[in-house]
């Protein structure tokens, strides 16, 4: 298995589902053109991703710890001076003073002045005004992100590099509060400075993403959402998107992305349907489990394991009721497909009688509607379909399994289908 071609699948797979989403008929499965409706997409979440991007953090750490690579410009300023004359002179100006006052000695003449306001510099001060403040928004209206270090450093880095005293200058002014215009753009084009460069290409991407530029949007996310992931997060990341797509499409509801998407909360909501990332699942009872369940407890408490909750790396409700789980495996070697099976198989059983302790039923019921998701499933075949429920021998359970391949070909359409079938008459 080629590694390198892997990580670009779950890669894409992650992005492509993402920006699937977030177009405004994401149910109908039409085609698309490469730009997206500014009065659908979720403009907020992009703006949030935009801020947290690689290119305000490398503008950021610029000012902070290379202040100098700041330029400054020459000014010129208009004063009257009797006697000495100290600049160049503004003939037409003069003539008009020395009329006005009567004094042949007077002069109007234009000094130079060196100054940090310059058109470049605004523009630095505008993209980290602007990105400071979406975050600190975000923060405000999630008050969970504080607890992420990565997050708090982002932050902090672009709070310091707004306390350059002359970017503080400048946004102190009309000008350095208003968003850049065409000449300030310009200027900042034509200075061969680095930290301007960078800056142009930071407020493209932002212009991008405005206008609804797909390749603005592919380009944002995965400097951000993407970028600190592991390829198995992506993985299960990637089945979340895949899954509210398909129940998107089943259930006529176009999907509604979360913000910020993090593990723990819904990351997608479809109609009655919630998808979440890194579900919490309680465990049961020591009373509850059997013998080889409560040695296994025995042992890591042995160890200095302490029990905990369990995570679903995937669980999809209706009206706030599990009724899917996923178990995701990524691997890079053939070899690991078997074992990573057999371990999906026991947590995803294991997670089923947690969540209906008291039911056999009820967690065969929820078994039947799950699905194990491996990186590449090799010489087993997929199981996208099967018979009633009701079937089923104690020797001969069902639960839906596929791979990346089937995930990017929408293999969990009959899923979705006996899902939303389920959910709308129960």
């Amino acid at each position: 298995m080629n590694s390198d071609v892997l990580h670009d699948e779950v890669t894409q797979l992650c992005i492509t589902g993402i920006v699937r989403c977030l177009r405004s008929a994401t149910a109908t499965g039409d085609n698309f053109s490469s730009y997206f409706s500014t009065d659908t997409m979720n403009l907020e979440m992009l703006r949030y991703y935009w801020a947290l991007s690689s290119g305000i953090e490398e503008v950021a750490n610029v000012v902070v710890h290379s202040p100098r690579r700041l330029t400054t410009t020459i000014t010129y300023e208009e004063f009257e001076r009797i006697g000495e004359i100290t600049g160049s002179i503004n003939a037409g100006a003069t003539m008009l003073a020395q009329i006005r006052t009567l004094n042949p000695t007077l002069f109007v003449v234009l000094e130079p002045n060196l100054t940090s306001n310059s058109q470049p510099n605004q523009l630095v001060a505008w993209l980290l005004s602007e990105a400071f403040h979406i975050l600190l928004s975000a923060r405000r209206s999630y008050k969970q992100l504080e607890k992420f270090d990565w997050f708090n450093k982002k932050i902090n880095l672009i709070e310091q590099a707004l306390r350059n005293e002359a970017l503080h200058d400048i946004l102190l002014t009309p000008s350095g509060k208003k968003r850049p215009n065409g000449s300030v753009l310009r200027a900042a084009s034509k200075a061969r400075v680095p930290i301007y460069q960078e800056a142009i290409k930071v407020y493209d991407l932002l212009e991008g993403i405005e206008r609804g530029q797909e390749e603005a949007i592919i380009s944002c996310l995965s400097q951000t959402l993407i970028a600190n992931l592991e390829y198995w997060q992506r993985l299960e990341l990637a089945t979340a998107i895949a899954a509210a797509d398909a129940l998107s499409t089943a259930s006529g509801h176009s999907v509604n992305l979360s913000f910020p998407i993090v593990s723990g909360r819904p990351v997608a909501v479809i109609g009655p349907f919630e998808v979440y990332w890194q579900y919490t699942i309680p465990q049961r009872s020591r009373e509850q489990l059997d013998p080889t369940e409560l040695w296994s407890r025995q042992i890591a408490t042995s160890i200095g394991v302490k029990s905990g909750d369990s995570r679903a790396d995937v669980a999809v409700c209706c009206n706030r009721k599990v009724v899917t789980l996923f178990e995701c495996k990524y691997f890079e070697s053939y070899s690991s497909l078997p074992q990573a099976v057999l371990d999906a198989s026991g947590q995803i059983v294991r997670y089923a009688r947690d969540l209906h302790p008291e039911s056999d039923p009820n967690a065969v019921q929820l078994l039947n509607q799950s699905c194990i998701i491996v990186a590449h499933r090799g010489t087993y075949n997929e199981l996208l379909d099967h018979d009633d429920p009701a079937t089923q021998t104690f020797d001969k359970r069902f639960i839906y399994f596929t791979d990346i391949n089937g995930l990017k070909n929408n293999k969990l359409l009959h899923w979705s289908e006996l899902l939303n079938t389920n959910c709308s008459t129960s």
